[in-house]
């Protein structure tokens, strides 16, 4: 049976990259920057991560495979654009640590849930009450269930524990989680992004996103990272995105869920969220289809 101290020590000896948590920092910080430049966060990056970025930018999504090939950090870095460039530094040591086969860890379901829940919670975002940063309700979105992959990686024997409590007693994910380990994914990702001092809101995002009421600051990051999360389990990206009518009239009621968890975000226009949601996902969909793919995603310990 896991415990929060026994979790937190290990966390503590997890190296995914030697020099993710101050690349993350800085490049966070840039991205945030408006006054940045391409140059500046290319200078920034390791060569796990350049070649990431290069290999996205080459890919037909971006219209360059039957072009030319880019070469050069500051020409993919444009092509790529800055959303999409957090969510591949973000995603990218994490993802390396589920590679291959595995019939407990679906890696695809996986990228298609952190795309779509980091795409709406910027969007929930921007329609919040009080002013918060959208970049860090977009990476608290895109970073939610990295707990899942820590613990599936580093605690091999206590994930087994539930996924037969999950199998034998039709446990929810998130209660097995915490009958074995004491605590859910969210508690771990967050610890791990403390320890890499990253912004509180974004901490404090994955920390609660399933318990956004009990977060004791930064709450509407929570809420924003909890709505998205849900409004993510509900799309199908095959079949969701066919024609914008049957979209809004099938997620319609999101918009009442949304006004009624928080008076800290409200929506005040049902189509124009709804259609901001549609075009977002459509343009989520091909960042999905590069990242989901079985290729190697660098060196990772």
């Amino acid at each position: 049976m896991g415990n929060q101290d026994y979790i937190v020590k290990k966390l503590r000896h997890i190296e995914i990259l030697p020099t993710f948590p101050k690349i993350v920092s800085e490049i966070l910080t840039l991205i945030n920057d408006p006054m940045s430049s391409a140059s500046d966060l290319a200078r920034h990056m390791d060569p796990s991560m350049a070649g990431e970025v290069l290999r996205v930018a080459n890919t037909a999504y971006f219209g360059t495979r039957n072009f030319r090939s880019i070469t050069t950090m500051e020409r993919a870095i444009a092509v790529i654009g800055y959303e999409h460039l957090g969510y591949v530094v973000l995603q990218m040591p994490f993802l390396a640590l589920v590679q291959g086969p595995d019939t407990t860890f679906d890696r695809k379901l996986f990228i298609t849930h952190a795309i779509v829940c980091g795409s709406l919670a910027k969007l929930i975002g921007s329609h919040a009450t009080v002013a918060v940063d959208h970049n860090e309700i977009y990476i608290s979105g895109i970073l939610h269930d990295i707990g899942r992959i820590i613990l599936y990686r580093y605690f091999k024997k206590e994930w087994q524990e539930m996924l037969l409590l999950i199998r034998e007693r039709h446990m929810p994910a998130v209660e097995a989680e915490r009958a074995i380990f004491s605590v859910d994914h969210g508690y771990v990702g967050a610890s791990l992004l403390e320890l890499w001092n990253l912004p509180s809101a974004i901490c404090d995002g994955v920390r609660y996103h399933h318990t956004p009421g009990a977060a004791p600051q930064n709450r509407e990051s929570a809420f924003a990272t909890c709505l998205a999360n849900q409004f993510a389990k509900r799309i199908n990206m095959d079949t969701d995105l066919e024609c914008f009518d049957d979209f809004a009239t099938r997620h319609r009621d999101f918009c009442e869920a949304v006004n009624g968890s928080t008076d800290a975000i409200t929506v005040h226009d049902e189509v124009r969220f709804l259609s901001l949601a549609y075009d977002s996902l459509k343009n989520a969909q091909g960042l999905i289809e590069v990242t989901a793919g079985d290729h190697d995603t660098g060196s990772c310990g």
